[in-house]
């Protein structure tokens, strides 16, 4: 079932990030988690799930998990291997929501848009829509 509702916490994203960094190389300092802006992981993680007026701010899977790899990725969240840390934890959510997100080397071109704002959030999730299936 898609939509499950099932999220990501600040641990798990460390664990994305430490885990990118031992796989692809990189610098992770444990005294801070490697985290530059703690608030920042802490706030997009609850924001996607935030309401105004009763209305879901980002009502459908493919705007939060966009929000949360936009926010890691030009945020700067960590001191390294935002890129990495920001697309495999906008994978693993939707995946934790039932789809799955088709990876190849593409992945790498569009967190580089993503980084250098050559793509903006809307077509980052157009990109996440077209690229995502079902379980």
């Amino acid at each position: 079932m898609v939509g499950t509702g099932k999220t990501l916490t600040v641990p798990d994203v460390v664990e994305i990030n430490r885990r990118m960094i031992s796989h692809f190389g990189g610098i992770f300092f444990e005294g801070d988690d490697n985290l530059a802006n703690r608030g920042s992981l802490e706030y997009v993680l609850e924001e996607i799930h935030g309401s105004l007026y009763g209305q879901e701010l980002y009502p459908d899977l493919f705007q939060k998990a966009g929000l949360i790899a936009w926010r890691i990725i030009v945020g700067h969240v960590f001191h390294d291997g935002n890129k990495r840390t920001g697309m495999e934890a906008c994978r693993l959510f939707l995946e934790l929501n039932g789809l799955v997100l088709q990876m190849d080397m593409e992945i790498v071109d569009i967190a580089l848009k993503v980084a250098t704002r050559k793509i903006e959030i809307e077509g980052f999730i157009d990109w996440l829509k077209n690229r995502a299936n079902e379980i």
